[in-house]
């Protein structure tokens, strides 16, 4: 790399033998800017400017005593502002040295601007160093910068001085002071660039953000929870989270334990149009680089619509299954009402009057039954959920089917690993399930064996499964797929309504019901019920 020496000569030889320039000249600084480019450059530099001026202001104080001025140039030379000691400032202003003027070494001569622009480098003239003795009184240091990811050259800050103040320590002060300021301006506009993504994430999304500070406070609230909850962001932030019914509470236990709640479904209340919203919630904590506790953050969406689209999609099913199966519930009342008429006949004609009355008796009890279960399935399915202890509810369930299980000569067997489970859940239409399907067990082991009835927490999906197996006659490929369709039984005297009743209770739970048979090696029914934020918790013992 050449030295200032070699740079400061090759430049004033171009002065004398290219350009033409006389030491002995006042330099005359050509090209200067109109107002309204001044304007539009300063506007395009502002922040530069702000943060050159901060920092500067402080590199003048460090050096009290030195008169100095400041000046900050573009990438092209054209003077921006400058700053500091009036003494120094009436001089080069009576040079032509204003705001707007652009350094160029064919106008002014070998100058320290115009050097570092050139070499990209910090440069320092001392005195005679300039190519016109009228700056000879002058030291001159000069500092290119850039805050651009590609490093481009943005401009100069120079210190100038009268000559008797000279000291190489200035241009490694200068440098110091101009590495500070790429990294503040690098920093504040990537800090901007933040700021305008996280705006346009926070304001654009339909969800609902809101952020607290560690007492609850509202900093940060988007239109998304404005929309959901009916709330003006004005009066929110000033009631804080606990002016929030039911968000509140999840976010203040989150602040106290700091542990995060996710997809949990709680109803929030849409001030604006006076109904409630079925909402899925995360809540977060938040920490400080110190990994202090600083605040929460909580996100919400809106479910309401879904639900009630899913309401709409089972009546729609329901409905159809209801037309197709018009042909089969004729059919299945047209059987017993066939017998009932032939035996009223009959009984005019016989005397044998118990016997065809105890027949007509179970035929209409059948008949009874068939329409119950029929109105039941076209019904819409009504929950009434509470946290229940699925453990005790199944432990519950195999005792209460446990006498029917011997009477077949069946061993029940529950395994769990959980003490407790508890989940939300509708317990009296869970409990529906499992003896539907219990009781199908039974049926399917005329001569006896193992009914096992297991627990599983699958933490990674989020759900439990109950599973129901049994080692009975098994059902084919074909059998298993039919299962849930209205009328389809595999048992001699069953109507086929029990099963898709028991799929709908499930999915109204938001779960689904799995089967696996084998003919011959009996079935697994698995039921997998979400846990909805269920917590599992551990028996004390005594």
């Amino acid at each position: 790399m050449k030295d200032f020496y070699q740079y400061i000569q090759e430049s004033k030889e171009a002065c004398k033998n290219i350009y033409g320039l006389s030491p002995d000249e006042i330099p005359f600084l050509k090209v200067a800017l109109t107002r309204e480019q001044l304007h539009q450059k300063q506007i395009t530099y502002k922040k530069a400017l702000s943060i050159v001026k901060e920092f500067m202001k402080k590199t003048i104080e460090y050096l009290d005593g030195v008169p100095t001025l400041i000046v900050t140039t573009d990438a092209e030379g054209y003077v921006l502002e400058s700053f500091g000691d009036s003494g120094i400032k009436q001089m080069v202003d009576t040079l032509g040295i204003t705001t707007g003027v652009q350094f160029r070494e064919e106008d002014v001569g070998t100058n320290s601007i115009s050097l570092a622009l050139k070499h990209k480098e910090p440069i320092g003239l001392i005195g005679n160093d300039h190519f016109h003795d009228c700056l000879a009184g002058i030291a001159c240091y000069s500092a290119p910068f850039s805050y651009t990811d590609s490093n481009e050259l943005a401009g100069t800050v120079s210190i100038m001085t009268f000559v008797e103040y000279a000291n190489q320590f200035h241009l490694g002060l200068l440098s110091s002071a101009v590495d500070t300021i790429e990294g503040e301006i690098r920093l504040q506009e990537q800090n901007h660039r933040l700021y305008l993504l996280n705006q346009v994430l926070i304001n654009s999304t339909p969800l609902g953000i809101i952020m607290t500070d560690n007492q609850g406070g509202i900093i940060e609230y988007n239109p998304g929870a404005e929309k959901i909850l009916g709330i003006p962001r004005e009066m929110a932030m000033y009631h804080g989270i606990d002016g929030i019914d039911g968000l509140g509470e999840d976010v203040m236990k989150v602040l106290r334990e700091q542990e995060k709640i996710e997809n949990e479904e709680i109803l929030l209340l849409d001030h604006q149009h006076d109904r409630d919203r079925i909402c899925l919630v995360d809540i977060l904590p938040l920490y400080d680089s110190f990994h202090q506790l600083s605040g929460a953050f909580a996100q919400f969406r809106d479910m309401t619509s879904y639900h009630e689209l899913q309401k709409q999609v089972i009546q729609s099913e329901k409905l159809s299954a209801v037309g197709k199966l018009g042909a089969g519930f004729a059919h299945e009342i047209r059987n017993p009402l066939t017998s009932i008429i032939g035996l009223v006949q009959l009984l005019r004609q016989s005397n044998e009057h118990n016997k065809y009355l105890q027949i007509i008796t179970d035929e209409l009890e059948r008949m009874k039954s068939l329409v119950n279960q029929f109105v039941l399935l076209g019904k819409p399915t009504k929950l009434h959920k509470t946290n229940s202890d699925v453990v005790q509810l199944i432990r519950n369930t195999v005792e209460l089917m446990n006498s029917n299980a011997r009477l077949n000569k069946i061993k029940m067997e529950f395994d769990s690993q959980e003490n407790e489970l508890v989940v939300p859940i509708d317990e009296s239409q869970i409990k529906q399930v499992m003896i539907n399907f219990i009781k199908n067990a039974i049926e399917a082991m005329p001569e006896g064996g193992l009914l096992l009835v297991r627990l599983q927490v699958h933490s990674e999906e989020k759900e439990c499964q109950i599973t129901i197996q049994d080692e009975g006659k098994g059902m084919t490929p074909e059998e298993v797929g039919r299962l849930g369709t209205p009328f389809f039984t595999t048992k001699e005297n069953g109507l086929g309504l029990g099963i898709p009743i028991c799929f709908d209770i499930v999915q109204a739970h938001n779960g689904f019901i799995n089967v696996e048979s084998e003919e011959g090696n009996g079935s697994r029914i698995h039921l997998h019920l979400p846990l909805e934020n269920g917590r599992k918790r551990k028996k004390e013992e005594n």
